[in-house]
């Protein structure tokens, strides 16, 4: 029996909804970044936009063909969705749902909806936080420019890396200042304008490398004048203070003399005639055993999703090992007078000191009896040292002659002229020591998996005096090697 038109496209709501809700975790997380003052506050706005063109496009939706060939993006997408749930990458998360329901168009619609529709997808894609990739390339270029238009404009200023130096103070070109926000807001606008006036693919090209360039050129103007009047003020002006509303305004700005180009030169094109009464022939309707596969499939990996996830031991915890020639001085606490890691959603902290010698190294263990989205050991807002106490002067991998701990990610920190601070550190996932971030989350989901998704931050920290670097170091590469060739012990559940 043949389902078509309308049923289909009630058939792909539903299953839509469907999705959305059995991943409304990742949905939640889209919308705080859409309300944030980050480079996706358009987010909402151009979902907006978006849904005004699937409106205007709506009989796209009366043509179903389906093809079994159309299910295989189908179980890609899903299971790339599955995997990325599992290393809870929220990136990877947004990705992974936006291509799932990409591919149930595609297996309800075919090839020719995917290229109907093109444009509006491309604007919601343009409001997923998966840009941020382009904040490095986009930072650097904004700081090169704007260190060489300052100094050509002949005011005093020295490089730094990312710092830019003038006589009236700092300025630190974060990656919040690559303009990422700028280039997506301007990319969305040609994307917009390219749709509502049916340009051509050669305009279209055109005017989207237009708007993004207007963008950048806009970043580097704010940068300048921030810099210029900062310098010339003692870091007093308001712009310095409030250099987000400045930006933005600097942006409307350069946005103005855009949209009169994209009116002058962009402006609406006859849209090509469709045979309708064609289309309507072609058109068979799909079979209800192809709609019943299409349920089947989404249904069998957000089960998998729900199933996987739900298995985990809730006592699990590293045990500390006993480490030879090192004497443990004291009981582990949960606090520590003189260290304060960050470890969002940590089963369990613990610290403990161990000493040789005059040496004293503490040791530090977050356990995580489970991980997802923002409470995980690899995760942006976690951190091995206060930043308003210590400065970050070298981050490096250190390789060892050890069988089991191959390297350890070394942070040497600086607190004065005088005292300085050691902070070795590696991850416990699925019964191996690792060090790269990647391969963690990799091993997160074999863990996961299993049904042994426990995983535990080890951290090592010593203090010294900053002219004994070379012995700190000596100290610290013993201390790894001999813990981590203990026999490692884990508390499960009973």
């Amino acid at each position: 029996m043949w389902v078509r038109n309308w049923k289909i496209a009630a058939f792909f709501i539903l299953n839509f909804l469907f999705v959305l809700s059995v991943n409304s975790f990742v949905l939640f997380d889209l919308a705080d970044e859409w309300s944030s003052a980050g480079p996706y506050n358009h987010g909402l706005l151009g979902f907006g936009l978006a849904l005004y063109v699937f409106w205007i496009k709506k009989e796209a939706f009366a043509y179903p063909r389906g093809n079994f060939l159309n299910l295989l993006p189908l179980c890609a997408a899903s299971l790339l969705l599955l995997v990325a749930n599992l290393a809870s990458i929220g990136q990877l998360q947004l990705l992974g749902l936006f291509l799932v329901i990409v591919a149930l168009l595609l297996s309800l619609y075919g090839l020719k909806i995917i290229n109907t529709l093109f444009l509006p997808l491309l604007m919601i894609f343009l409001t997923l936080p998966v840009w941020n990739v382009l904040q490095i390339p986009l930072r650097d270029i904004s700081t090169w420019v704007s260190f060489h238009s300052v100094d050509t404009l002949g005011f005093a200023i020295i490089r730094d890396g990312y710092n830019l130096i003038t006589p009236g103070g700092t300025f630190i070109v974060e990656q919040a200042c690559s303009g990422l926000g700028f280039f997506l807001a301007s990319a969305l606008y040609a994307v917009f304008v390219a749709e509502i006036n049916n340009l051509s693919r050669k305009a279209a090209i055109l005017f989207f490398f237009l708007a993004v360039i207007f963008a950048v050129i806009a970043n580097w103007i704010r940068i300048t004048v921030i810099i210029i009047v900062g310098s010339q003020t003692a870091m007093q002006h308001f712009i310095v203070q409030d250099h987000l509303t400045f930006g933005w305004l600097v942006f409307a700005a350069c946005f103005i003399p855009l949209i009169i180009i994209g009116h002058t030169y962009f402006g609406e094109r006859t849209s090509d005639n469709i045979d309708q009464k064609k289309l309507i022939n072609q058109n068979k309707g799909i079979n209800k055993g192809y709609l019943a596969s299409i349920s089947l499939i989404l249904l069998i990996f957000a089960a998998m999703s729900q199933i996987i996830s739900s298995r985990f031991d809730p006592k699990y915890k590293f045990i500390l090992p006993t480490v030879p020639h090192y004497a443990q001085v004291g009981l582990n606490h949960e606090t520590s007078h003189n260290w304060s890691p960050i470890s969002k959603g940590a089963t369990s902290e613990e610290f403990s000191y161990f000493s040789q010698g005059e040496n004293l190294l503490q040791v530090y263990l977050a356990n995580y009896a489970k991980q997802h989205q923002g409470a995980e050991i690899i995760f942006v807002e976690n951190s091995l040292f206060d930043k308003n106490r210590w400065f970050n002067v070298e981050e490096q991998t250190v390789e060892l002659p050890s069988s089991v701990l191959k390297q350890f990610k070394l942070l040497t920190l600086r607190r004065n002229n005088y005292r300085s601070r050691m902070i070795a550190y590696w991850y416990f996932v699925d019964g191996h020591y690792i060090t790269d971030k990647k391969m963690a989350k990799w091993y997160e989901v074999q863990a996961a998996i299993k049904g042994q998704p426990g995983a535990t931050l080890i951290a090592i920290e010593f203090d010294y005096d900053n002219e004994d670097k070379d012995q700190a170091l000596k100290i610290m590469t013993d201390f790894a090697i001999a813990f981590s060739e203990q026999p490692i012990n884990i508390q499960k559940s009973i």
